[in-house]
C-alpha cells in the first residue's frame, strides 16, 4: 500500500556547487528512476534561521521531497543516502531525513519552528529526536545538516511553511501570462494578490520566468504583488531555488 514520504536534505552545497534546491530535484528524479518514488513528487523550500553560530552556505534552508511510495524508510534512506554520497560537496556536514507524512511528531514540529527562530544545539537535537522514528543519514565533519533535514520535513508535514521549487509545469511558465493558464499548465491551485484574495482567471501576471508557490493549507499558492502597474511574484529569488 502507498505512503506519502517526506525526504529531506540539507547543507549538502558549498560556495561552488549547486545548491540543495536543485539536488533535491535531482535526488527526486533519481529515486523515479529507479521506481523508488511515483513521478508526481514535488519539493519544497524551507528556510531555518540564519545565524553566525549556524553554519551555512548562502540561505540556510533545507528542501523536501513529497512523494507516494510503497517502499519501507529503510529502502528510501539507503537510496537516496547512496546518491548523496556521490553528489555533496566538500566542506557541506549534509544530512537526510525520511519519514512518512502522517507520522511526524507534534513534538518535532515544534523543534523545527524552534529552528527557525534560534541556535539549536546538535547534542540537544539528537536527544530530542531519539525515539520518534525519523530514518536519518548524515556526514560531514559535524553532521549539523541533520538539525535542517529533520526540520525541513517536519514544515512540510505542517503543510503550512516553505515555498515550492519543484512542482509540475513551474518552470515551464515564462513571462506575461494568465492566472487561468498559470493554473491550467502547472500545479499550482490558487494565484493569490498579497494581503488579499483569489485573483480571476483573466488577471494578467509578469511572471519575470519565476513560478515559485507558497505551501498554504496544503495548497500549492502562487503569490503576487503589485509593481508598477503589474502583477509580479510576491517572494524574492533565492540561489536555492
Amino acid at each position: 500500500m502507498n505512503a506519502r514520504w517526506l525526504i529531506c536534505i540539507d547543507d549538502t552545497d558549498n560556495e561552488e556547487s549547486i545548491g540543495t534546491g536543485k539536488l533535491a530535484r535531482w535526488l527526486g528524479a533519481h529515486l523515479v528512476e529507479r521506481r523508488l518514488i511515483e513521478d508526481a513528487f514535488s519539493v519544497t523550500r524551507h528556510q531555518l534561521l540564519v545565524h553566525p553560530d549556524i553554519p551555512y552556505t548562502s540561505h540556510n534552508s533545507s528542501a523536501c521531497i513529497e512523494a507516494s511510495s510503497e517502499e519501507e524508510s529503510g529502502v528510501l534512506l539507503h537510496a537516496a543516502s547512496d546518491y548523496l554520497k556521490q553528489h555533496w560537496n566538500e566542506g557541506a556536514n549534509p544530512g537526510l531525513c525520511v519519514v512518512r507524512a502522517d507520522a511526524v511528531s507534534s513534538v518535532l514540529v515544534e523543534i523545527a519552528r524552534a529552528a527557525k527562530r534560534e541556535v539549536l544545539r546538535l547534542d540537544e537535537f539528537d536527544d530530542a529526536i531519539r525515539g520518534m522514528g525519523l530514518a536519518v543519514w548524515s556526514s560531514g565533519e559535524t553532521g549539523q545538516g541533520r538539525i535542517g533535514a529533520c526540520s525541513g520535513a517536519a514544515l512540510r508535514s505542517t503543510r503550512n511553511d516553505g515555498r515550492f521549487i519543484g512542482l509540475r509545469g513551474i518552470r515551464d511558465l515564462k513571462g506575461r501570462v494568465t492566472v487561468r493558464e498559470i493554473c491550467a499548465g502547472s500545479g499550482v491551485e490558487e494565484v493569490r494578490l498579497e494581503g488579499s484574495g483569489a485573483l480571476g482567471g483573466d488577471v494578467s501576471i509578469e511572471t519575470r520566468d519565476w513560478v515559485r508557490p507558497s505551501l498554504i493549507n496544503g495548497r500549492a499558492v502562487f503569490v503576487v504583488r503589485e509593481d508598477s502597474g503589474q502583477l509580479v511574484p510576491a517572494n524574492k529569488r533565492s540561489r536555492d531555488d
